[in-house]
């Protein structure tokens, strides 16, 4: 009788709200539509089959076989993932489709959930905005040949201008597309809880898409949702909103690659990254993308020793450059 319950309860949840709400990149605000066509080759389409329908987004490259992008791309809305609980066992398609191969295709691979933030609950947005990102492990590592972002902490940077010099990649036009002239300002909170307001023009489809410093590979945020401080009159997320100057009360979110973030970051993509290297070599490093498994750890320990290395069963960037040497035959 629960699982009918669920299932019933899923289908009207569903059915009630799937139609207005799916394509879930939900930044409407920006100042002057500049955007042009791009062809930046690290950032793509990701896209999911969920029960509730298709979930598509940008996403990008931020490690040989790393990509991020949006929870909310990724798991779906609040009143699915209330249901159904993220993990690691869904698996979407991440495509560069600003790449061709000699056959007329478009890379494309599979890309694995492995970390994500706490992003659960219906006011997710006012209480957690900084926590609606995912990091995806590649099956194909596309990241060694088709190049990646560099993450940075704009907070780091004393010389950001006061009106542009970042721009903003995604596929809200059907195409990859480009604002170059978007700024950027801190919304409040700190480390892994801060948020990054902006006023690039992001429209559903861009959820995920990356906010790049102009000129350079390195990225400082990541577009997220629709941002209206309270008591703003005209900022409604259910309509396209133009404004000719900035705004702080009325204007869109990002999640900022703090130091604090890129820390975590480089943790998990150099987990993914040994991981897939100790499959190919043939170790049982455990389901891949599941990088919290004793199996891995157990592999680690394992080529520590042969190597004669510490069996600590750490990561560590040596490892991963002995264990590339060794997929080589070097």
């Amino acid at each position: 009788m629960a699982v009918a319950l669920r299932v019933l309860l899923t289908g009207l949840i569903a059915a009630l709200f799937l139609p207005s709400f799916w394509n879930l990149a939900s930044a409407w605000v920006f100042y002057a539509d500049q955007r042009e066509a791009s062809n930046f080759a690290p950032v793509g389409v990701i896209e999911f089959s969920l029960p509730e329908g298709r979930s598509s987004g940008t996403a990008f490259l931020i490690g040989e076989c790393a990509v991020m992008t949006n929870f909310h791309v990724v798991f779906g809305p609040w009143y699915v993932t209330a249901l159904r609980p993220p993990s690691n066992t869904s698996r979407g398609t991440f495509t560069l489709t600003q790449v061709t191969m000699a056959n007329g295709e478009h890379p494309s691979t599979g890309a694995i959930p492995v970390s994500w933030g706490d992003y659960t609950g219906p006011d997710r947005q006012f209480r957690k905005p900084a926590n609606d990102w995912v990091v995806l492990a590649l099956e194909d590592c596309l990241g060694d040949r088709h190049g990646q972002l560099q993450p940075y902490d704009a907070a780091l940077n004393d010389d950001i201008p006061e009106s542009g010099g970042f721009v903003a990649i995604g596929y809200s036009a059907g195409r990859q597309m480009v604002d170059s002239n978007c700024s950027i300002r801190h919304g409040g909170g700190s480390g892994t809880g801060a948020t990054m307001l902006n006023d690039c023009t992001t429209l559903p489809g861009d959820s995920g898409a990356p906010i790049v410093r102009r000129g350079t590979s390195r990225v400082v945020a990541m577009i997220s949702s629709f941002h209206a401080g309270f008591g703003s009159i005209g900022c409604s997320p259910s309509k396209e909103v133009v404004h000719e100057h900035w705004d702080p009360q009325c204007t869109n979110a990002a999640i900022p690659l703090s130091a604090a973030f890129i820390d975590r970051l480089e943790t998990v993509k150099c987990a993914i990254q040994v991981q897939n290297l100790l499959l190919r070599l043939g170790y049982d490093a455990g389901p891949y993308g599941f990088i919290d498994q004793p199996l891995l750890a157990r592999a680690i320990k394992q080529v520590q020793l042969e190597i004669g290395m510490v069996p600590s069963g750490e990561l560590s960037g040596d490892l991963s450059e002995i264990l590339k040497m060794r997929t080589l035959g070097i």
